[in-house]
């Protein structure tokens, strides 16, 4: 399957799972109080801090191991699930350990079974995240795929029975999430195990080698995540009220589909970019960044328009304020689709130092705008200094690509009809290969 086959099919497998985010975004609105919502945002983020703390870039050290340096996928997926799983569960043991000190200064003093819920998420969604890169080294996009969809699909029709029909509240919600990468991280586990083969040890020279090449891109997802989430956690420190926060988290909801689009080219770029030349990664990747660009900046324009009005809608009149910080966010995200494709050109040719300092570059001047803005304008100032920092982020990475590679500008950025033309030409391809 070609570079852009996977593109689309994985693509499409983001559109189909867009309404069932969205669903489950909506279920908590209606069935938890605005201050639970929040409570909520917090505890899920909390858990994703976990995840990107302990992942290790694991999942992309399988595809370049298997892929540049034929390591075997028996070894390098039985190292991994038992080594980066053993790490997640030690830093999930750590959090509790710590509850007291970090529920009372990022979490507003939740209570123990929301917090216990929320920690042992962390080192499901690492195992996941392991799981769905062996899929993506043993070219089996189709299972990448089909957990990509299960996840927000199980998601939904959790909450669905715990909220509504159980008459759960925040717990359940949280133990809802948590059930469902329980079952889906054990039954892909089974699942791979049986396709690539499983040695029930820890191959110590390949664990070495695989954290040597993921360390720095796992800095890199580290530094992203912070810089992309730490927003809802500085609102908490600064004593805005849970209620705001649930108002901002309403509105991240409604731009984090979004998000979706670049994860997906991304992880449907990378297996191909470690297996191709340096010069064909750089025209491959510019190839993507010019197709994906226009795909966002359609997509961003058509929901400026409907999102206003359809917030308090959908979400009820009390969400209203929630817009401004919408309109806010929603340039700032689409830029992050170039910064994610960007990405994966260095990840696939070894080249981690540049992108990574400058990560923690625009992390700090996310940090510092937060701590200035958010006193003074509130939810709006967080999501002011986001759309600062991320359209930083994207500028500076092309720079680093353009100097990289060789690329000009316009060879990176400029459209071409060629990239419209192979675009759909693959969009096809995967839709007839799903109608068959």
């Amino acid at each position: 399957m070609g570079l852009f086959r996977d593109v689309a099919s994985t693509l499409l497998t983001s559109a189909a799972a867009l309404p069932l985010a969205f669903a489950a975004n909506i279920l908590l609105a209606r069935c938890l109080s605005i201050s639970d919502r929040g409570l909520f945002a917090l505890l899920t983020n909390f858990a994703m801090f976990a995840y990107w703390l302990t992942q290790l870039g694991w999942a992309e050290a399988i595809i370049y191991r298997t892929r540049r340096a034929g390591v075997s996928p028996a070894r390098a997926l039985s190292t991994g699930l038992l080594a980066n799983g053993a790490i997640a569960l030690g830093v999930a043991l750590l959090c509790v350990a710590a509850r007291e000190p970090l529920s009372h200064a990022f979490l507003d003093d939740v209570g123990a079974p929301a917090f216990l819920f929320a920690a042992f998420t962390g080192p499901l969604l690492t195992l996941g995240d392991l799981l769905r890169g062996a899929a993506r080294a043993l070219d089996r996009f189709d299972l990448q795929n089909l957990y990509s969809f299960l996840q927000p699909a199980g998601v939904l029709a959790a909450l669905a029975l715990a909220l509504p029909i159980g008459g759960g509240g925040l717990d359940a919600a949280l133990a809802a999430n948590l059930l469902v990468q329980l079952a889906l991280a054990a039954l892909f586990a089974v699942w791979l195990a049986a396709l690539a083969g499983f040695e029930w040890r820890v191959h110590w020279p390949e664990a070495g080698a695989s954290l040597r090449y993921g360390w720095q891109l796992a800095a890199q997802n580290l530094l992203v995540q912070l810089h992309e989430r730490a927003d809802i956690f500085l609102l908490a420190a600064l004593g805005v009220a849970a209620s705001e926060i649930g108002l901002y988290a309403t509105a991240v909801s409604v731009v984090a589909p979004l998000r979706l689009v670049p994860g997906a080219i991304g992880i449907a770029v990378l297996p191909h970019l470690a297996g191709a030349r340096d010069d064909d990664a750089a025209r491959l990747t510019a190839a993507v960044v010019r197709a994906a660009g226009i795909f966002m900046l359609a997509t961003t324009a058509a929901l400026a328009v409907l999102g206003p009005p359809a917030i308090p809608l959908v979400f009820g009149a009390g969400y209203a304020p929630a817009v401004a910080s919408f309109l806010l966010l929603l340039p700032g995200v689409a830029a992050v689709t170039v910064s994610r494709v960007l990405s994966r050109y260095f990840a696939a040719v070894n080249q981690l130092r540049g992108p990574l300092l400058l990560r923690g570059w625009v992390l700090a001047l996310n940090v510092a705008l937060n701590l200035w803005f958010i006193p003074r304008w509130g939810i709006s100032g967080a999501a002011s200094a986001s759309l600062i920092s991320y359209s930083t982020e994207a500028l500076a990475l092309v720079g680093l690509f353009c100097a990289a590679s060789g690329q000009s500008l316009r060879e990176a950025l400029a459209p071409r009809w060629s990239d419209f033309e192979q675009g759909l030409s693959s969009l096809r391809g995967s839709l007839g290969g799903r109608a068959r």
